[in-house]
């Protein structure tokens, strides 16, 4: 890992700021461009000689009145590295994206889509024309952005959605957008407001225009055969798994999901900054993504392995880092996994450093841009004191792209110094191990029309040496309208598996005019990779044929447990015909249920349902059926199924079956009679735990008032029952079950908490819980973090600001004694040792100090000084009050329904629930305030948790 000392600062120059990286081993990183050259840089574009295009945003947060421009770099001293910059394009309002297109650029600035071109090579666009119009102008980093061109000659632009939730910068971030449309083209496609809030696609030489099915926040990025990844603030990776075009053909089928979350360490993952310092606001969540932006893939053919292949990189600028990830197959799909346990590719102690997005450039290496500023949240969402200082724009017209490259690679050479390039030589760079040229070469091609080019690409894809090459032959030749059935049936006997999955999806776009395709596609069916066959699945719900039903089936036979296969057959496959299917594997239960949701919804379950209900003995396919119906619609249940069913919810074996039964009756249609035995199971004192449950769920369906409910929170119960009360008090709502919960809330135990928090989602629970922990009774420590989330950004005032002075996590405490300039982490390590590890070491009486590394010093001092003002979910003290009488205190390691587990600092204790007589939260933390004696031994014990 190459290091280097943090200088003192920030603001810094760029060659200061380097000294603050810590980079991968065997990578340079160097300033390729740097203020006064750039500033505010959001993105950039190579063109085919070598010129560098760069979006400037030195508007934002708030600033919409034409301060944003796109700047020219030129090396005019020919030492390879730019020195002067041209003023492009200016006027823009907040501009997002760019994109090499013709003669000129497209550049994204909501609500249009516009083009520039510079006629009279000045350096100086004397064209400007809008290309669409519609998008909405919201918050800048959820605007439409990045437009791509795509493999398949399509220009992909990402677009997240409007951000409903705005108030206070309503005028004119509030705006929903409107139809999307081609200027001045009347007969063109439409899409609805802000393109449904979704990414598009358009070809703006034949007016094409469509929504995806993914949605991406700032950034987007493709593979070298097509595949789409995406990214948000809190998910930095995810791909559209089915397209869009399988939707619509069938409009019928209520498939919800289109992409899928590809990293395998979650949602929300956590990161590892080094910031010195950081800035964080007010729903910053600290140490997990919470600003991922610019995902790219590395596709420049110079790395070295493991970066070489199915490798991403992705900016996350809250918490100064670049973070990687190795794509790799995962049955249908992919699954990206860490590069590195526990540090990143890139992290700088610089709290300016603002990386938000990457290019690759001709020469393979990877071209990082840097926004550098100070804050980086929008104003929406930060607290009135920190918008107040008037530090919003602090570092604007600052701002770095940096060039990243393995060590001893030789200095940019390419600026501005790349020839005009002919036809075969364009053929040819279809085939270079860079995807610049790849794509660069291809776009010439295909926007150049050149009938001399057709023979060329054609021999290419018939003897081309390299996968890619034949790829990009195939697309190329479907771009310049010169594609064969002999080349579609070439390229679906190619031996590479991603060759195979692009022409197939080619035939749908010639299946009407090329009938015979479809035999072609059902031989795919038995294909080695399962990329392929999914894609031969979809592909032929689009297709007429007598053998293409048996080939869906055969590939649903062998990848049934494929979650992505079987979305795929809802979409291609009749609902009737999958069900048979899904009887013969009983280890997908989850499909069973997928088909029943899809038989409800048109109309074609009742049958299934009336055998559940007369069938006397428990099935193993029952529930799953039962829980894909009831999410399939309304009034389900015929009305002479009610009574069989409800006897059905009593007598079987299968709780499962039994709850779901409870999800599908119609609400209010239990009878008199079921009333009685629900009051009459709830009072029975022999505790049958399973029927109580029964009982509380059937009650809830009911939609009774919740008097009952609350009696049963109010006395003992197995944690199974206080567990469904509290379910139950969430479906039902309403200001008393907020008001019954808090008042018990000293004796609900973490697991039950956990299960509490829906209770509080109405703006009135809100209020109540806002004020809960203004009076004490909740700890701010206790909330997770989407509850923090909703408190202080989507309820409605007074409460949110009420609910911002109590949640914002502080970077350190006023009483806190300024701690001297630097701690000696050795001495730290003794004193750690000495004073606390044997409570946090194994994190069973505190928590894990690791996770503290990247806070603010001064937040650490105050949390160690004076522990009580945040106590760590999970770690509450409690005292416990057995039947023998005695009585114990602990933290509450663990909890199941039959015992809890009392941890303290030199014991830990299993207690069975029926020994319990009685549990209390206890104020305070159990660590002592102000356990380290002096400033010195604070730092001390700061610089060892912070040591690298």
């Amino acid at each position: 890992m190459a290091t280097c000392g943090p200088p003192t600062g920030p603001p810094y120059s760029a060659r200061e700021a380097i000294r603050s990286f810590e980079l991968e081993e065997g990578f340079n990183i160097e300033v390729f461009a740097a203020e006064p050259l750039v500033r505010d840089p959001v993105a950039m574009a190579i063109d085919e000689f070598g010129r560098v295009y760069v979006v400037e945003m030195p508007g934002y947060p708030l600033d919409t009145g034409g301060s944003g421009r796109v700047t020219m770099l030129q090396d005019r001293n020919s030492d390879g590295m730019p020195d002067h910059t041209t003023v492009f394009a200016d006027g823009l309002r907040l501009p997002t994206g760019i994109m090499r297109w013709k003669n000129g650029i497209l550049v994204t600035d909501p609500p249009d889509l516009l083009y520039y071109e510079d006629t009279d090579d000045d350096g100086h666009a004397d064209i400007h024309r809008r290309i669409l119009t519609g998008f909405a102008l919201s918050n800048p980093q959820h605007n439409a952005n990045a437009p791509v061109f795509g493999l398949d000659n399509w220009i992909y632009i990402a677009n997240n959605g409007t951000i409903s939730w705005t108030e206070k910068y309503a005028d004119p971030f509030g705006d929903r957008g409107r139809e999307i449309r081609f200027v001045n083209q009347a007969d063109a496609p439409v899409l609805p407001r802000n393109g449904g809030d979704r990414n598009i696609r358009l070809r703006p030489d034949t007016y094409e225009l469509e929504m995806l099915s993914g949605r991406s926040q700032f950034g987007h990025t493709f593979d070298a055969w097509g595949r789409h990844f995406l990214n948000d603030n809190s998910h930095h990776h995810y791909y559209e798994a089915i397209a869009a075009r399988y939707f619509a053909a069938r409009p019928d089928v209520a498939v919800v999901q289109a992409v899928h979350t590809s990293s395998d360490h979650g949602d929300a993952a956590a990161v590892f900054p080094i910031t010195v310092n950081p800035e964080h606001q007010l729903l910053t969540d600290r140490g997990v993504f919470t600003s991922a932006c610019g995902i790219s893939y590395y596709l420049g053919g110079l790395f070295p392995a493991p970066y070489d292949a199915g490798v991403t990189f992705t900016a996350e600028p809250v918490h100064n880092l670049v973070h990687v990830d190795k794509v790799m197959p995962a049955g249908s799909g992919f699954a990206a996994r860490r590069l590195h346990a526990g540090r990143e590719f890139l992290a700088s102690r610089d709290s300016w450093f603002r990386p938000v997005g990457f290019q690759t450039g001709p020469d393979g290496a990877l071209y990082l841009l840097d926004y550098y500023r100070q804050i980086v949240e929008h104003p929406e969402w930060m607290d009135e004191a920190a918008v107040n200082a008037g530090d919003l724009q602090r570092g604007t017209h600052r701002g770095r792209i940096y060039r990243i490259s393995p060590e001893g690679t030789p200095p940019a050479q390419w600026l501005q110094a790349i020839d005009t390039m002919h036809t075969d030589q364009l053929v040819y760079r279809l085939g270079d191990p860079n995807a610049w040229w790849r794509l660069t070469a291809q776009r010439l091609l295909v926007d150049g029309q050149d009938p001399a080019a057709v023979p060329l690409v054609r021999s290419l894809l018939e003897n081309g040496s390299g996968p890619l090459a034949r790829l990009h032959a195939l697309w190329t030749l479907d771009g310049l309208a010169s594609l064969q059935p002999a080349d579609i049936r070439r390229a679906l006997a190619d031996p590479h598996p991603g060759v195979r999955e692009n022409a197939v999806r080619l035939t749908e776009f010639y299946r009407s005019r090329w009938n015979d395709l479809t035999r072609d596609v059902v031989a795919l069916a038995e294909d080695p990779e399962p990329r392929v066959r999914l894609q031969v699945l979809l592909t032929l719900g689009l297709m007429e044929g007598p053998d293409r039903l048996g080939a869906q089936r055969r590939i649903l036979e062998q990848d049934a447990s494929d979650a992505w296969t079987q979305t795929a057959a809802l979409l291609s496959m009749p609902a009737t015909e999958l069900l048979q299917v899904a009887f013969r594997h009983p280890e997908q239960g989850n499909f069973v249920s997928k088909v029943s949701e899809e038989l409800a919804r048109i109309g074609a379950h009742t049958q299934l349902l009336r055998q559940i209900a007369t069938t006397q003995s428990d099935m193993w396919w029952h529930g799953h059926a039962l829980q894909g119906m009831s999410r399939g619609g309304d009034n389900l249940v015929p009305p002479e199924l009610v009574v069989e069913l409800i006897e059905r919810y009593w007598d079987t074996k299968d709780q499962a079956v039994a709850l779901a039964i409870a999800a599908i009756l119609p609400p209010s249609s239990v009878p008199v009679a079921t009333l009685e035995r629900i009051r009459s199971v709830l009072a029975d004192t022999a505790r049958d735990v399973p029927n109580e449950v029964r009982a509380i769920r059937l009650l809830v369906r009911s939609e009774a008032e919740p008097e009952p409910l609350l009696d049963l929170l109010k006395t003992k119960q197995p944690l199974e029952v206080h567990e469904e009360v509290l379910a139950g008090l969430s479906r039902l709502g309403g200001s008393t079950a907020a008001e019954a919960v808090l008042h018990q809330w000293a004796v609900l135990t973490p697991r039950l908490r956990s299960g509490a928090w829906e209770v509080f989602r109405t703006q009135e629970n809100a209020t109540q819980l806002v004020e809960a922990l203004e009076n004490g009774i909740v700890q701010p420590a206790e909330l997770p973090w989407q509850t923090r989330v909703r408190l202080m950004r989507d309820t409605s005032e007074p409460t949110r600001s009420r609910a911002r002075s109590l949640l914002q996590l502080n970077d350190g405490d006023s009483r806190i004694h300024a701690l001297p300039a630097f701690g000696d982490a050795d001495r730290g390590e003794g004193l750690y040792t000495a004073m606390c590890s044997t409570c946090h070491e194994a994190a069973t009486y505190g928590p894990d100090l690791a996770t503290v590394a990247h806070w603010p010093q001064p937040m650490i001092a105050s949390h160690i000084q004076e522990p009580n003002l945040s106590i760590s979910s999970g770690y509450e003290m409690w005292e416990v009050i057995t039947g023998a009488g005695d009585t114990l205190q602990g933290i509450i390691a663990f909890e199941t329904p039959n015992a809890i587990g009392l941890a303290s600092q030199f014991s830990a204790i299993t207690i069975l629930r029926a020994n319990l007589m009685g549990m209390r939260q206890l104020p305070g933390s159990a660590m002592p305030e102000n356990m380290v004696p002096d400033a010195q031994s604070l730092a001390d014990i700061i610089a060892y948790l912070q040591r690298p």
